[in-house]
């Protein structure tokens, strides 16, 4: 898409929409022209996405409360 500076103020959301859906947006002025173009980040994987915010515990949250020599029957 090519335009000047008087339709990127009077169309904005226009080109605004035509750089987001990856059209390459000329802007032709005096001093030269300016291209807008729309910059994507790479998603970021959603596993990895608490790296470093979750803390670690011991695994021993599954072991007897009671020793095995406290599991005798006393009457």
């Amino acid at each position: 898409m090519i335009a000047n500076v008087s339709t990127l103020l009077r169309e904005f959301p226009k080109i605004r929409r035509a750089a987001l859906s990856g059209e390459t947006v000329i802007i032709q002025t005096r001093e030269g022209d300016l291209q807008i173009t729309a910059r994507h980040e790479e998603p970021k994987p959603l596993l990895g996405a608490l790296q470093g915010l979750v803390g670690c515990s011991a695994d021993d949250l599954d072991r007897p409360a009671l020793e095995p020599d406290e599991w005798d029957v006393r009457l």
